[in-house]
């Protein structure tokens, strides 16, 4: 489970990362910028300015900026396909990747994964990425919501304490980023992909991509003489859609070899304590479900975490063991990888500061948001199955494409293949009946994969795709531990090629 929070938060600082702070400069002005006023509300404007590969070292044209929602301020950085497409083509695909948390900056995918450039070795500046996934769509990373990384929030306003909220600035950008300012993605197709990076305290991690994909189509259909979203498909990695199931996942990931590990990582003494804590984990957590009050949830949490989770998480940390990938050492507290850090340097840098044309209410950059964190730990969004909004983006004709890093343990491929075939929508059945199969990518078997394709509209022949990957030898991170296999991926599913 996600939650404990409140408990973890006495045992271990939220962040593990020095940084600095940025020279005083000269507060940024509207000249900076290009300014779009939004057609539909005159609360809404996006502020963007070009920018050069002296801050990011891609060919491509790449730009950055905020869209201005009254005292919500978010941050985005834009990137052209490598590739053109055809002259003739009417639009231009997009993919736009969220990092989850809650509260992780989407600068840690741009920069440490699958953007167009990534953090050197020194953290003083960037290296093209031959594998970003910039290729054939325009790349476009959002931080969200209003409070992290350089998103920022007006003096006195609440910080964003759920996903709903949080989907619904995105709606909002969206809408006008692809109709008035980039309109060349106004008919897409849009891509929304991300992970559910857990960037704090081991429990900490929410799927946003769905809440954002659900909130689009119920708004498309709502105001259909506005601005549409255009989207298409979710693409979803190590994603934490199912608190149940992955807590469930634990024993199967450490107690055993189905990750691909040689050995189990666990020895049969604590492999049988999680197992008998294993069936009142269960328990709370269905209640948590059917009854998601706040006690009731972060109780269902507590049970989780003490009975089954703690034996590996309360280990995560500089030296101990590493929750995204459990072959790998953990480098540093909390996010385990030592080129975040890295990240957090580069951003916080004056030069990076000046070229962003930084706002003075943003003092500081951070790869993670401790205020967030807590105003999600406040509700019971950190608790409970987001597969309602998965089953109604299904129903809504949106492909949806779970890819899983089988060495991942935060968001693990056991608790994915668990909800992914219990998940009741009208294809359940004919997924559930399919095995398995190998894939395969640059000639070797990449991992497993089975997907299904249902008519989910009667009289209407559009077939939806629903499909699950798994990814050998790789951790949560699959775009960094798997560069070539992750892009391949990402251009099958964009090509609407299967994987068997």
């Amino acid at each position: 489970m996600k939650s404990l929070i409140w408990i973890q938060a006495l045992l271990v600082p939220a962040f593990g990362i020095t940084s600095q702070t940025p020279l005083v400069q000269d507060e940024p002005t509207l000249s900076d910028f290009t300014v779009h006023q939004s057609s539909v509300s005159p609360d809404h404007s996006i502020r963007i300015k070009r920018q050069n590969a002296s801050l990011c070292n891609t060919p491509v044209d790449q730009y950055t900026g905020w869209l201005d929602v009254g005292a919500k301020h978010l941050f985005f950085w834009y990137f052209k396909a490598e590739k053109p497409p055809p002259s003739d083509t009417a639009s231009e695909p997009l993919a736009l990747w969220l990092t989850g948390g809650p509260g992780g900056s989407s600068m840690l995918g741009m920069l440490q994964e699958l953007g167009p450039c990534l953090i050197n070795a020194h953290g003083n500046g960037t290296v093209y990425n031959e594998y970003g996934w910039n290729k054939e769509t325009a790349l476009l990373f959002v931080d969200q919501p209003a409070g992290v990384g350089f998103s920022y929030l007006d003096e006195g306003e609440p910080v964003p304490g759920d996903s709903f909220t949080t989907a619904a600035d995105v709606h909002l950008f969206l809408q006008m980023f692809v109709s008035q300012v980039f309109p060349e993605h106004g008919d897409g197709p849009l891509v929304i992909t991300g992970e559910s990076y857990a960037v704090f305290v081991p429990l900490s991690r929410k799927d946003i991509i769905s809440s954002a994909g659900a909130r689009i189509v119920s708004q498309n259909a709502l105001h259909p003489n506005q601005p549409q979203v255009p989207l298409k498909s979710l693409a979803i990695g190590n994603g934490y859609v199912s608190p149940l199931d992955t807590a469930y996942g634990y024993w199967e990931t450490l107690c055993t070899t189905n990750p691909g590990v040689e050995a189990p990582v666990f020895n049969s003494t604590r492999c049988d304590i999680m197992a008998a804590n294993l069936p009142r984990c269960m328990d709370v957590s269905r209640t948590c479900y059917e009854h998601p009050d706040p006690a009731i949830c972060q109780a269902a949490s507590a049970v989780c975490w003490f009975g089954v989770i703690e034996f590996y998480d309360g280990e995560s940390y500089a030296g101990g063991r590493n929750r995204f990938d459990i072959t790998a050492p953990c480098d540093i507290d909390n996010y385990c990888y030592a080129n975040t850090a890295l990240i957090q340097k580069y951003l916080n840098l004056n030069s990076t500061f000046s070229a962003l044309a930084v706002p003075k209410a943003l003092t500081h950059f951070s790869v993670g948001s401790d205020a967030v964190m807590n105003a999600f730990g406040a509700t019971n969004d950190l608790e409970i199955s987001l597969m309602p909004q998965l089953t109604y983006l299904l129903a809504s004709q949106i492909d949806v494409l779970i890819y899983q890093g089988n060495l991942d343990l935060a968001c693990n491929t056991a608790g994915a293949k668990r909800w992914t075939s219990n998940m009741a929508w009208k294809g359940q059945a004919e997924f559930t009946s399919r095995d398995l199969k190998p894939w395969m990518s640059g000639g070797e078997v990449a991992g497993m994969s089975k997907e299904v394709n249902v008519q989910m509209v009667e009289g209407d022949e559009k077939r939806t795709r629903f499909a699950f990957v798994t990814i050998d030898g790789s951790g949560h991170m699959v775009p960094q531990d798997q560069p070539a296999v992750a892009l391949d991926m990402l251009d099958r599913w964009l090509a609407g090629k299967a994987f068997d």
